[in-house]
């Protein structure tokens, strides 16, 4: 049976909102990056159903949101004042320079050529970009791996270590990049990240399906490390087990905010 490389987006758009939406310490970090940029027209990457497109336009912000499904698209369109366009991040369908920003969140890993779009991004942007990411020393810290070793071959490849994609966007003509670290705050966005302090999450269906890191590994591992986190969840084993992998994930944080020029 084939690995499932990604979510459809048009499968679980209708009920996207019921896991997603905003996580405050992203938003405020990413309003406060756009605020160092003077920005005042941002183009948000990967928009999905506007959940942080509202936020951005709830700070005064012209926002024109990208998305590559129709379903998404649709959804969102009802939900903000934002302009809406169908399109790849590689190939962006914008004039140069037709933006103060770039903003993405959890979005950088689908995209299938990052080069390409953070050149894209450098040309489409005035000034600068506001992006955020899990990198991979973002999720080697998790106490995933130990239940669900199929994440070093399946989900880190798909992560570029901070170090490269800091280098990948001097690459692509960007001259001064600025990182931040964020924890997320656990209300309310259920994301991949959300079960590291919710285990209990992994055992939902509807969780998995909603996100892509627990889409691609094999449903047998899946159910392996399931059975197995089950039981140290039983037995008390699992608090010394994630204890291991505290300290590094306290430095490495939940995922980066890098705001460059």
């Amino acid at each position: 049976m084939p690995v499932p490389t990604s979510i459809n987006y048009g499968q679980v758009a209708s009920g996207y909102d019921k896991s997603r939406c905003v996580e405050p310490g992203i938003a405020d970090a990413m309003v406060a990056g756009l605020r160092s940029l003077h920005a005042q027209s941002v183009l948000e990457i990967g928009a999905g159903t506007g959940n942080y497109t509202g936020a951005l336009t709830e700070h005064g912000l012209s926002v024109v949101a990208l998305d590559r499904s129709p379903a998404m698209i649709e959804i969102g369109a009802d939900k903000t004042s934002a302009h809406w366009i169908l399109s790849d991040a590689s190939s962006i369908p914008l004039r140069t320079r037709s933006v103060d920003a770039i903003v993405a969140v959890n979005a950088l890993h689908h995209l299938s050529d990052l080069p390409a779009a953070l050149a894209e991004f450098r040309r489409v942007a005035r000034v600068g970009a506001v992006l955020q990411a899990v990198v991979r020393e973002n999720l080697e810290t998790l106490w995933y791996r130990h239940y669900f070793p199929e994440i070093d071959d399946v989900l880190l490849p798909l992560h570029p270590t901070l170090g490269s994609l800091i280098t990948a966007m001097f690459q692509a003509g960007f001259s001064r990049v600025a990182v931040a670290k964020i924890l997320y705050s656990g209300r309310g966005d259920l994301t991949f990240e959300a079960a590291r302090t919710q285990p209990r999450l992994l055992f939902d269906p509807a969780f998995r399906a909603s996100t892509s890191g627990f889409r691609r590994p094999a449903a047998a591992g899946i159910a392996r490390g399931l059975a197995v986190l089950e039981r140290d969840l039983d037995s008390g084993a699992f608090a010394r087990i994630a204890a291991t992998f505290d300290l590094a994930h306290a430095a490495a944080a939940d995922c980066v905010l890098i705001t460059a020029r």
